[in-house]
């Protein structure tokens, strides 16, 4: 799946055990758990990120981003100011 987005903020619905892989060599990306709880991992970030509602992850490198929902989960990303 690619995704596009004119925006500054993309809300994403994942489902238990849905992974979402972000490949942007160009940015780095903040994560925000609206809903549920989720695992996040950053290439060049040694540690692992469980997100639950109201948390926030913002990668501190550019690089791939793995978002998996362990429960039913809303997902903000977008480029940090």
């Amino acid at each position: 799946m690619n995704l596009t987005s004119k925006t500054a903020k993309v809300e994403l619905l994942l489902h238990p055990r849905e992974i979402l892989t972000l490949n942007d060599s160009q940015h780095r990306l903040a994560v925000e758990c609206k809903e549920g709880l989720i695992w996040v991992t950053c290439a060049g970030d040694s540690r692992d990120h469980m997100l639950f509602s109201g948390r926030r992850y913002v990668a501190e490198t550019r690089g791939s981003l793995v978002i998996e929902a362990i429960d039913d989960a809303c997902v903000d990303i977008e480029e940090p100011a």
